[in-house]
């Protein structure tokens, strides 16, 4: 597998390596990717029922058009956020250590 990491230990190509992450960089970033597209569907789809109950619009189709209003507008914040997040040394892998070859 590739991957870009930072090379704390002096790894050459081709070595092999055992790579390391910041637990609360991970869980950030997974939270990130999987909860909050989660989450703002979830807030889209109760905002188009609200929105719909005030303008006596069709209910079910003004739940599902914010839901998917609020996924793509959190889809764009996650891509944003990622490419910034990219460029933090928290949030990339570290080359801890060399391993031997069996």
């Amino acid at each position: 597998m590739e991957v870009q990491a930072i090379n704390s230990a002096g790894a050459l190509v081709g070595d092999r390596v055992l790579i390391a992450f910041e637990t609360s960089s991970l869980m950030k970033a997974s939270f990130l990717i999987y909860i909050f597209p989660i989450l703002s569907m979830m807030l889209g789809g109760f905002t188009g029922q609200k929105i719909a109950s005030f303008f006596n619009v069709d209910t079910p189709a003004m739940s599902v058009i914010g839901a998917f209003l609020f996924l793509i507008i959190a889809f764009l914040l996650v891509r944003l956020s990622g490419n910034q997040l990219a460029k933090r040394e928290h949030y990339k892998p570290k080359i801890i250590r060399i391993l031997k070859d069996k």
